[in-house]
């Protein structure tokens, strides 16, 4: 029998550049949902301290909290609105050079989007990409319970579920120490049901300043989309883990 494989994408700073997108409507939600003026939050003043910000942030829950110091109703009420305040926010938000051609290439595979980013942005962007076609499965914040988000493994092993996996790899691909330890997680979740199947973490390093900086060292670490074509092997070269 053959090994089953299947591609987990994160979606941002992964498959699409969406700082200045995620910046405005950070910026928009923080001042609404506070009533303070931006001048007030360091963290937004520049892409640069919002990308700083969010690294040093365990997930979008986290980030909101202790950057800009909302309570749990605050960040609640961020999350209700985040969708409405993406889809309506008309900021460029590219997909990196290479992603579209390694997306097609991965077509015989399933691919998944797991992501903390709203499910309906999401697929936004990807039919305004022509992309859509190749997602099977599109899993965003909505579907997880608030208190398990990244790093907690759940909603990778219900993209696992979802797809009837039972063994083989899945490469989950993102670009933030978050993911990494989610897909660790999520091993060690797998190997007590005894379920014969792995989670190969490949660390997108597509970008600007992220290189050489992973606090938790995936098992891959992807210079350009093309090199996650070859680590599945659908071009006949798979590197084991």
């Amino acid at each position: 029998m053959a090994v089953e494989r299947a591609v987990v994408w994160d979606f941002d700073g992964t498959l699409v550049d969406t700082r200045d997108k995620n910046l405005r409507v950070t910026r928009k939600l923080v001042q609404d949902v506070t009533g303070r003026p931006l001048a007030e939050f360091p963290a937004l003043a520049s892409p640069e301290s919002y990308g700083r910000a969010n690294r040093r942030s365990v997930n979008w829950r986290d980030l909101f909290g202790k950057e800009f110091g909302l309570n749990t109703r605050q960040v609640d009420e961020a999350g209700r609105l985040w969708t409405r305040y993406q889809l309506a926010d008309a900021t460029p938000a590219p997909f990196f050079s290479g992603i579209p051609a390694a997306i097609d290439s991965l077509k015989v595979l399933p691919q998944v989007i797991f992501s903390q980013n709203s499910r309906d942005a999401i697929r936004l962007s990807l039919e305004s990409a022509g992309l859509a076609r190749y997602i099977t499965l599109i899993v965003g914040y909505e579907e997880v319970e608030v208190e398990r988000q990244k790093p907690a493994p759940d909603g990778l092993l219900n993209c696992l579920e979802e797809l009837g996996m039972k063994r083989g790899e899945v490469f989950f691909v993102g670009d933030h120490d978050t993911d990494i330890e989610c897909a660790r997680r999520a091993n060690a979740a797998l190997k007590r049901r005894e379920i014969a199947l792995a989670v190969v973490s490949v660390g997108a390093d597509f970008d600007w300043e992220r290189r050489s900086t992973w606090g938790i060292r995936p098992d891959h670490v992807a210079r350009r989309p093309g090199d996650i074509v070859r680590l599945t092997g659908v071009n006949g070269e798979a590197v084991s883990p």
